[in-house]
């Protein structure tokens, strides 16, 4: 046995739906820079927690960006987030006259020395730490406050 269903829908109706759709993919875009700001912030928030603080030369060099990527094979854009140190200005450590841009890789990667104040792995561990732990959380809260406008 076989059945056909036919539906019909006035193109007013399907105009409103299309615009409504159009509508629900600028609220999640918006809602996409609204969690990408959030992931970085808490990231570089954490990082600056555990960096070492002899100087606090590299904690001032500390920076985040976020930026709308456009993935042309995809045909699609995202938004993306730089977080890093040895910008603002990449301030100059004061004992031994370098930028922190010139020294930042080494003190996060030296395993093997000893800081009183911060660690190793200052900005590889937090990022760690939030892909497994507070991801999933930031991008259900700002999808979810994207999307709540449109159901009033």
């Amino acid at each position: 046995m076989r059945a056909t269903i036919d539906f019909k829908f006035p193109k007013s109706e399907l105009q409103k739906f299309d615009a409504t759709c159009q509508i629900a993919i600028q609220n999640v875009l918006k809602g996409t820079k609204k969690a990408t700001t959030a992931a970085a912030q808490e990231i570089l928030g954490e990082s600056m927690a555990q960096v070492p603080k002899e100087t606090y030369t590299l904690l001032m060099s500390a920076y985040y960006e976020v930026a709308r990527r456009s993935d042309t094979a995809l045909s699609t854009w995202s938004y993306e987030a730089i977080i890093g140190y040895g910008g603002n200005g990449d301030p100059i450590n004061p004992k031994t006259g370098r930028p922190a841009s010139s020294y930042m890789l080494a003190v996060h990667e030296d395993l093997s020395a000893t800081h009183v104040n911060g660690k190793a792995k200052f900005l590889e561990d937090p990022v760690r730490e939030y892909a497994a732990n507070n991801f999933k959380r930031t991008v259900f809260k700002y999808a979810q406050e994207s999307l709540a406008s449109m159901s009033d």
